[in-house]
């Protein structure tokens, strides 16, 4: 009954309704016609730029194309995918045979199906394939589990450039895995290979998981910030087209019935014209998504595998692998950003001329905008530096600040004990006023976090609202503050603490130092904790876990510190106070760069996307810089 049963309900191609031709297995473990399959991936994904993927036609679960990123086109997608031999076993059968029985002539009713083999076997012959030694671990599975059945197995143990060959060794010279076809073409001068089995943690270095997260977790925030503001251009365009469909029938209400002629054409100008802005712009944001979405996916597969107490080792350094390969490969892609204004305006005459062929213009401004989200190094000895604007915000005393995603700046004002979103220009669009005296400025995620050091407790903001969303006592002094991925760090007048997943104070550590008046700290890719003392010129680097000072650097053109922050490869700004000028250091703390030119500055904090920096100070002078290869 139960076979029965289950021949009804899976026998269907879900997409057309009848007996499956040439079943293939989706990683969800849905199946579906072949041919229907690539119907599906066509429609769904032939307009991304590249095409990374699909949502199932079922479950809509995001679905990674088959092998390397655009190693095959879309037409070849559906052929690349398992075919489900246990659904075209059943097709047009009342039940299903043993295979090894039918071999020998006999009829058996089979009971288990084997995912190693692809074979059906009857009772007698799962007996034996449990006993026989190299079936023995086999996965066997009762015919009435068809979920189990269907169930892809895992790819990351499946070399996917040589016709998904099971990887044996890992070469150890370029730390990837390798099947016995990529030893004896891309990797036959190597010598130093493993068994792949006795690949274990060890194998990454300390750290390097939480670094490619974290990179990720960037990376994912740029692209879904992009995303947002194609998003609102669609918006953006449909209120615009609202106000202009409500100022022209305005404007028609008084003309006589010879215009109305006109006034449908101009409308259904304006439709049509907005139906192809927003059709590009959709466009835009679904090959963003496609690439947000295959990222997440391999980036929750490692999460996974890291969080499975059962997975085996090598299987968690191969979905890093992959997905650090992915990664790279992702960063590297073109990147454009469309940017669509529809302009329009209605005519000064159209009340006096009834012969007018058209009631307004009507158009649309396309700019496509190369967006680079792979950042590269800049070499900041012979960078040019460009100050894109400068401007004072009256009665300020900006003691720190941050870029939102939007690109405008949220500045923290002690004096006037209030936050400030202001523009590039120097405009305010909004102020929040605070009981407390704001100190530092830094964003995470959907919320802003800003100090406040006579409180002993952080802020946080909705990044969209502006709203104080919590406050979160934290037991210490805070002034300076960064975050990167669970770890938060705040400098106080005498010491750097150190917060894991929240700001649990019962598990609050403290750095050791033998620093004071620590006012400033920001945190590497590599979560080593960088801090300077204002009163004794120092700037130092030390690793969060095992306490090491990784560098110390002083200079006698670096006068009280105040104000310190990374870009996107770890290099460090460090304003002078007193001496005017910024310090630009390299990873490892060698001197880079001395900016001068900037007047008392008391905060400074980097822009990644576009290489730029705002520099605050005690009068509300801002700065901003921007770098650029010579």
């Amino acid at each position: 009954m139960a076979t029965s049963k289950a021949h009804e309900q899976e026998v269907l191609c879900s997409i057309c309704l009848e007996q499956y031709k040439l079943p293939v297995s989706l990683l969800c473990s849905h199946s579906f016609c072949q041919t229907c399959l690539s119907t599906h991936i066509k429609s769904s994904c032939g307009d991304c730029d590249p095409p990374l993927g699909f949502p199932c036609p079922l479950c809509r679960v995001f679905i990674p194309a088959p092998g390397e990123i655009a190693q095959y086109s879309v037409n070849e997608w559906a052929t690349k995918f398992p075919e489900n031999k246990f659904l075209s076993s059943v097709i047009g059968v009342q039940f299903i045979l043993c295979k090894p029985c039918q071999e020998d002539g006999e009829e058996v009713k089979a009971n288990s199906w084997c995912k190693d083999c692809s074979e059906a076997l009857c009772e007698e012959c799962t007996k034996c394939h449990r006993k026989y030694r190299p079936s023995r671990k086999h996965v066997l599975v009762s015919i009435t589990e068809w979920s189990g059945i269907s169930e892809i197995p895992d790819t990351l143990e499946i070399c996917e450039t040589h016709d998904g060959r099971k990887f044996e060794l890992f070469c150890r010279k370029h730390f990837i895995p390798c099947c016995s076809v990529c030893v004896t073409t891309d990797h036959n001068s190597c010598s130093n290979f493993c068994q792949l089995g006795k690949v274990g943690g060890n194998f990454i270095e300390p750290g390097k998981v939480t670094v490619l997260q974290s990179g990720i977790e960037k990376f994912c925030l740029k692209v879904e910030s992009i995303i947002e503001k194609e998003k609102a251009n669609i918006n953006h365009i449909d209120d615009v087209t609202g106000t202009f469909t409500k100022e022209i029938s305005d404007v028609t209400t008084n003309i006589i019935q010879a215009l109305k002629k006109l006034e449908e054409e101009n409308l259904n100008e304006l439709s049509k014209l907005s139906k192809e802005s927003k059709y590009k712009l959709q466009k835009s944001v679904d090959s963003f998504e496609q690439r947000l979405l295959y990222l997440k996916h391999w980036r929750e597969l490692l999460s996974r595998n890291l969080s499975n107490e059962t997975a085996s080792e090598t299987k968690r350094v191969l979905s890093y692998i992959k997905l650090k390969k992915i990664h790279e490969i992702i960063q590297k892609m073109k990147y454009t950003k469309l940017n669509i204004c529809i302009k329009t305006k209605v005519l000064d005459d159209v009340k006096k001329l009834i012969k007018l062929p058209c009631l307004a213009d009507v158009s649309a401004d396309e700019n496509l905008d190369q967006v680079d989200l792979y950042i590269e190094n800049i070499d900041y000895t012979h960078a040019k530096i460009n100050v894109i604007s400068e401007f004072t915000i009256q009665g300020a005393y900006i003691k720190g600040g941050t870029f939102m995603s939007s690109g405008y700046l949220f500045l923290a004002d002690i004096v006037g004990k209030r936050c400030i979103l202001c523009d590039t220009n120097g405009v305010i669009l909004q102020e929040v006023k605070l009981q407390e005296t704001p100190w530092d400025v830094f964003t995470e995620g959907q919320e802003i976090l800003v100090t406040s050091d006579n409180n002993n407790k952080i802020l946080k903001f909705g990044s969209t609202s502006l709203e104080i969303i919590d406050t979160v006592p934290v037991g210490c002094s805070c002034y300076g503050i960064a975050t990167s991925g669970n770890t938060t760090v705040i400098g106080t007048c005498d010491s750097v603490e150190i917060f894991d997943e929240g700001f649990d104070v019962s598990r609050r550590r403290t750095l050791s130092t033998d620093l004071r008046s620590m006012y400033d700290v920001a945190i590497d890719d590599e979560n080593n904790v960088i801090y300077s003392s204002h009163n004794q010129h120092i700037v130092k680097k030390q690793n969060i876990v095992t306490g090491n000072i990784l560098f110390t650097y002083n200079h006698e053109e670096l006068k009280y510190p105040y104000g310190l922050t990374t870009d996107g490869k770890g290099n460090i700004f460090v304003n002078g106070n007193i001496s005017n000028n910024i310090h630009i250091l390299s990873r490892e703390g060698k001197l880079l760069r001395i900016v001068t030119g900037v007047k008392s500055p008391t905060c400074i904090k980097f822009q990644n996307a576009i290489n730029r920096c705002f520099v605050g100070n005690s009068t509300g002078d801002i700065k901003i810089f921007e770098f650029n290869e010579n």
